[in-house]
């Protein structure tokens, strides 16, 4: 990453005088390591005192007196693209993305180079409004330079086609790793984060997940799979002749200067070899807590819980709900809030973004370490917080129990259906009652939900048979007082009889599906001394659940319907996930 073109002085006065987010002992230690590594002072300040890059270049932008740009792929427009061309954009670390009104809206890694705005405004003939944009950002931006990605695609496609036609081996090669390269750029640019390839008997389908939802994007010949899979497999230093057992492994790409670690997966099925490719982009790995999309309330209390010295928090929810996120987010706010004099340790399976100051300990069955064993380990390891990838089994829950329960703060997840199933959960894996009840502090139970797009969303009249069926729920009296009580709804008259909800009616932002991004909807179950003693009487899960509510807490339908009147998602999405 390049650096900014910003003083040591000028940062310190941002984040030790007027920000007050790192103290100068702190800062001097960022500094001398910043000269000891060479790397700028910014990402240095990021590596030891965990504040997150987006934040201080925010902060940096209002103090420049600029705009700051968290650059999406569809805020860009291809006419303001069309002004610059690709060569000068790489040079300078800039992206056009915006024209109206006679001026031109440029997201840079320096906004302040008046040389580089002159030249621009000469060159386009107009007034150029720079924004600072974080750099993988742009680089990302830069992949719209190659023009229609789907058109790309099905070139690449053709040629791949045409070369296993004539049986060319070395340009089957060469097709190959085209095609893949064709489909991590649209992979990118489409934000996707996930990449399916799946065989099946007249075709191979190249799907990407987008916002948690599966869309295709290619139909491949099924002669095209194993040249395919074998260039997949090159780069993830998998074993190429072995097709009948599943693999693991992981490549970094780089996209003409955009780079994405993937994690690869593959899967022996009836007509081939399928592949799943995770991306895990590096601009996302430190998110903060108060970016999951928690209200306040619910804020506090999870800030609160992940503060306390000892004790054990837990995280529910399906595959693809964010979990790791959530845990990520709440390890990089412990190392700001503790000031880094804690030592943070982890148990991954895999690790999938790098955290600086973490010590991360990857699963490795082949070399004996396990979640249990390499615990066991870590215990030896004078920690203070271990984030432990997922609890699994009996002798994992004992070990993790155990440490929460003689002074260290152990964060963790576990498959359950709400948050409150989770103590029957714990029970039935052979933890004692008193065990439960001493070290379990909090859960957090959440799903993702796609985020109606801003750009094209637009307020609609709710259809009655869905006010029907929310009337008809047993919890309706409840709901209605919870989101009064948050100010979402009036408090006089029929509750139901003003609402609007909202949707996306489609737009060029949104590729036309009404959705863009995607935000979290929970269910925080903190333990109070009343559940302390039901659980300590083994009372069942029903008798819990109502216990947790009569105490406060908000289930994940009630918070996911309030998003869906503040206009953040639609009430469809709110059935499909949280109910």
């Amino acid at each position: 990453m390049a650096g900014l073109r910003v003083s040591e002085d000028e940062l310190r006065t941002l984040l030790v005088s007027r920000l007050e987010i790192v103290d100068e002992g702190e800062f001097e230690k960022a500094r001398t390591m910043a000269h000891r590594l060479r790397i700028p002072i910014e990402r240095a300040v990021v590596e030891r005192s965990r504040v997150p890059l987006a934040f201080i270049l925010g902060r940096l932008a209002e103090a420049w007196d600029v705009g700051f740009v968290d650059l999406k792929i569809s805020d860009v427009k291809p006419e303001a693209l069309r002004t610059l061309t690709e060569e000068y954009a790489r040079k300078n670390v800039l992206l056009p993305f915006d024209l109206r009104d006679g001026q031109l809206h440029v997201a840079m890694w320096d906004p302040r180079d008046r040389r580089v705005i002159d030249e621009i405004e000469r060159t386009t003939r107009l007034r150029v409004v720079p924004y600072l944009a974080p750099e993988s950002a742009v680089l990302r931006g830069h992949l719209l330079y190659r023009g229609n990605l789907r058109e790309m695609l099905e070139r690449a496609v053709a040629d791949e086609t045409l070369t296993i036609e004539r049986q060319q081996r070395p340009a089957a090669e060469r097709s190959s790793a085209e095609l893949l390269t064709r489909i991590l750029e649209y992979a990118a640019v489409t934000r996707a984060s996930d990449v399916h390839i799946e065989p099946y008997e007249l075709e191979t389908l190249v799907r990407c997940r987008v916002d948690g939802i599966l869309h295709e994007v290619l139909s491949l010949p099924p002669d095209a799979l194993p040249p395919l899979v074998a260039r997949i497999k090159i780069l993830s230093q998998m074993r190429i002749d072995e097709r009948r057992a599943p693999q693991d492994g992981r490549f970094e790409a780089d996209l003409n200067g955009y780079k994405v670690d993937l994690r690869v997966s593959t899967l022996p099925t009836l007509w081939g070899e399928k592949v799943v490719m995770r991306a895990l982009s590096r601009e996302d790995i430190l998110i903060d807590l108060e970016d999951l999309g928690l209200t306040s309330p619910d804020y506090q209390i999870v800030l609160r819980n992940i503060l306390r010295p000892f004790g054990m928090i837990l995280i529910t929810g399906p595959t693809g709900s964010g979990k790791t996120t959530s845990l990520y987010s709440m390890l990089v706010r412990l190392g700001v809030e503790r000031q880094n004099v804690v030592n943070i340790s982890t148990i991954e399976d895999p690790i999938e973004y790098t955290l600086p100051r973490v010590n991360q300990v990857a699963v490795n069955p082949a070399a004996g370490i396990e979640f249990a064993t390499g615990l066991r380990a870590l215990l030896r390891q004078d920690p203070d917080i271990i984030m432990l990838g997922e609890i699994r089994d009996r002798e994992t829950v004992e070990i993790a129990v155990r440490a929460a329960l003689v002074g260290r703060l152990l964060i963790s997840t576990l498959h359950t259906n709400d948050s409150t199933g989770v103590v029957p959960r714990l029970l039935d894996m052979g933890v004692e009652p008193f065990l439960v009840a001493s070290t379990l502090a909090l859960v957090v139970a959440q799903r993702l939900m796609r985020r109606v797009c801003v750009a094209c969303r637009e307020s609609v009249t709710p259809d009655p048979a869905v006010l029907s069926t929310l009337r008809a729920r047993p919890d309706f009296d409840r709901t209605v007082q919870v989101l009064q009580s948050d100010g979402v709804l009036g408090a006089s008259g029929d509750p139901l009889s003003n609402i609007r909800f909202f949707r996306g009616k489609g737009c060029a932002q949104c590729q036309g599906g009404g959705f863009r991004g995607r935000l979290g909807v929970f269910e925080i179950f903190e333990i109070g001394d009343r559940t302390r003693a039901m659980i300590m009487e083994r009372r069942d899960a029903s008798a819990i659940h109502a216990e947790a509510i009569a105490s406060g807490m908000k289930t994940m339908f009630e918070d996911g319907l309030a998003k869906a009147l503040l206009g953040e998602t639609t009430l469809g999405e709110v059935f499909r996930v949280a109910l």
